[in-house]
């Protein structure tokens, strides 16, 4: 994968994460050069597709601004909802241990009195 389609993947997964929200003003070229470790031209490139898709505007002299969510595709959101779920039956089969050894704890305690 070209480098600037890294950078694109990457300030694109940003914003739909939340790190930027329409309105935002994201990092000058510069800083985004020294953050991605790579050139002008590869920065530049990254954030004018992500213009022309219609996610920044880039304003000279003003900044770069985000002004829509990427579009995701079913897969993404698919890779998304697969781990959400997977998230939450960790949380749920952790709970279930907890309260198992809970129950298992109270029914030795009330076997043990008698």
């Amino acid at each position: 994968m070209p480098r600037y389609a890294e950078v694109y993947d990457d300030l694109r997964q940003r914003i739909l994460n939340g790190e930027w929200a329409i309105g935002d003003q994201l990092p000058d070229l510069g800083q985004l050069m020294v953050q991605y470790s790579t050139s002008l031209t590869t920065v530049r490139r990254a954030t004018t597709d992500l213009r022309d898709r219609g996610v920044l505007r880039i304003a000279r002299g003003e900044g770069t601004f985000v002004i829509a969510l990427p579009e995701q595709s079913n897969e993404e959101m698919i890779v998304e909802l697969r781990a959400v779920k997977d998230a939450v039956t960790q949380t749920i089969n952790k709970a279930i241990g907890v309260l198992e050894r809970q129950q298992s704890a109270a029914a030795m305690a009330e076997g043990g009195e008698g």
